[in-house]
């Protein structure tokens, strides 16, 4: 290669690094999202993928971070390559979804699970005949573990005196699931046309949701022994992998210029193989019926919170 195609890999080299660690800088700071701007489908993305992960991995993210700006820079010192610890830096970002891909799927049967629970409780408390606001109030503090955090949301924005239907349309999109849209709408009916038949309603509707996660739970229990296979085969390869990079006799052909974009190219399709699997084994929760709310709006509300 000549001079002029060293010099390109080696700024597109220290672009790549210049970015990754602002990233990595940016994270460690936090930051608050602009209530107002929309985020961004790539940043969506990221935290739909992150809130895959046990609360532990979600709780340290910051720390794995950092773990993998380290190793990015002490692969790259030992090798004298780029490429080499931008692939170890992501194999660190990435290896808690490797280890961990059925978590989403686990964590959404749980909380239809729990949302069937909290309809049977409030088919209790409301035949006393007392209204649905009212129901849904009493019962936030008994509301099961999985759904706490949104159910007691939905009941200190009832008690602020927000508007019934925008506070619903705020749980729906909290919850971000056909079924529990299914739940909104049924409350909502409620409210315009105050009916009675409503404990029956949630009674059955809570059968429905139970039946539900049940038959994800099989789907689930039978993805598990792919789950296992698959974690199993990528971690073995990336453990091969890494003891080949590490050793010249292997990787000397890859610590030139030409070996670095086939390295590059190769590291690409293993990553991409990686989410593709991942994205095929995923749960997807069922299609919204109902629009979420737009942003300026959720910006305005009485406790000043957007959905998640």
């Amino acid at each position: 290669m000549t001079l002029a195609q060293y010099s390109l890999l080696a700024a597109i080299s220290a672009v790549a690094m210049v970015l990754a660690l602002a990233a990595a800088v940016r994270e460690l700071r936090g930051r608050e999202p602009d209530p107002i701007k929309p985020p961004s489908q790539l940043a969506t993305r990221f935290r739909r993928a992150k809130a895959g992960l046990p609360e532990g991995w979600r709780s340290r993210w910051r720390y794995l971070v950092m773990a993998a700006a380290a190793v990015t820079l002490v692969v790259w010192a030992y090798t004298g390559w780029p490429v080499q610890g931008l692939l170890a830096g992501a194999a660190v970002l990435g290896l808690p979804f490797v280890l961990h891909p059925g978590v989403a799927a686990q964590a959404r049967i749980e909380r239809l699970e729990a949302l069937g629970q909290w309809l049977n409780h409030l088919a209790g408390v409301h035949t006393a005949g007392i209204s649905l606001t009212q129901t849904i109030r009493a019962s936030a503090k008994a509301a099961p573990a999985p759904l706490a955090r949104e159910v007691r949301a939905l009941a200190e924005r009832l008690r602020a005196g927000m508007d019934a239907d925008l506070a619903l349309r705020l749980f729906a999109d909290e919850l971000a699931d056909g079924v529990s849209d299914h739940v909104v709408l049924l409350f909502q009916s409620h409210a315009v046309y105050k009916g009675p038949g409503l404990a029956d309603a949630l009674e059955q509707l809570a059968v429905t949701i139970h039946q539900q996660a049940a038959d994800a739970r099989d789907v689930e229990a039978d993805r598990a022994s792919v789950r296992k296979a698959s974690r199993q085969v990528s971690v073995v390869i990336c453990v091969v992998v890494t003891g080949c990079m590490l050793n010249p006799a292997w990787s000397g052909w890859y610590g030139s210029p030409l070996g670095q974009l086939v390295l590059t190219g190769l590291g690409g399709l293993f990553v991409w193989t990686l989410a593709w699997l991942r994205r095929i084994a995923h749960t997807q929760p069922d299609p919204r019926l109902l629009d979420p709310m737009p942003t300026h709006l959720t910006a305005t509300s009485p406790l000043g919170e957007a959905p998640r």
